[in-house]
């Protein structure tokens, strides 16, 4: 089996084979893989956020939200 230290190795290699005139396309494609990973890692970053929220302030929370957010929005209108 391959290590991932072998893996990365093989695709340095590649990428050294690569011409000049590619690289712009290969950063950009390299870019979007990081752009992926990096909205996994802020979405998960939330998880358990409210695991241990007070039962009352989540049920206040849950009963006020539509007038909250009406508030809120009255506040952005002016």
């Amino acid at each position: 089996m391959i290590t991932d230290t072998q893996k990365r190795q093989q695709i340095l290699r590649k990428i050294f084979r690569i011409p000049s005139e590619k690289l712009n396309e290969l950063d950009d494609f390299i870019s979007k893989f990081e752009e992926e990973i990096n909205k996994k890692t802020k979405t998960s970053s939330f998880a358990g956020a409210w695991q241990n929220i007070d039962d009352s302030i989540l049920k206040d929370f849950t009963e006020n939200l539509i007038n909250n957010r009406q508030k809120n929005k009255r506040r952005t209108d002016d």
